[in-house]
């Protein structure tokens, strides 16, 4: 997959009072490698449901929209008790952000 074949749809997430679109792109993607070092690992990781994960992918998501946050903010306006929906609406978009099977060229 290249990254002209990533969609820029998003699903929105409310984080303590304000609403932001969580959406993938290569923005979101550059700014997840900035944090975990290892976007793979950091993958494998968000299938562990491992907390880490989760908020390092809201925080890059987020940052492509409001540049002065932090990662501890994020983890500051996240609860446990958001968790459930919180990884419901990641897997949402993350599924909305790849390409439907037969949108790229054959061999990519």
């Amino acid at each position: 997959m290249k990254a002209k074949d990533l969609k820029n749809k998003g699903v929105p997430i409310k984080l303590g009072a304000d609403t932001y679109e969580l959406k993938f792109n290569m923005n979101t993607f550059c700014e997840l490698e900035e944090v975990y070092e290892d976007i793979n690992q950091a993958f494998e990781d968000l299938q562990k449901m491992k907390i880490k994960a989760m908020r390092a992918l809201i925080y890059a998501a987020v940052k492509t929209q409001k540049e002065s946050i932090t990662l501890l903010e994020v983890g500051e306006l996240l609860g446990i008790s958001e968790l459930e929906d919180i990884s419901k609406a990641l897997n949402e978009a993350l599924a909305d952000a790849m390409p439907e099977a037969g949108e790229t060229a054959p061999g990519e």
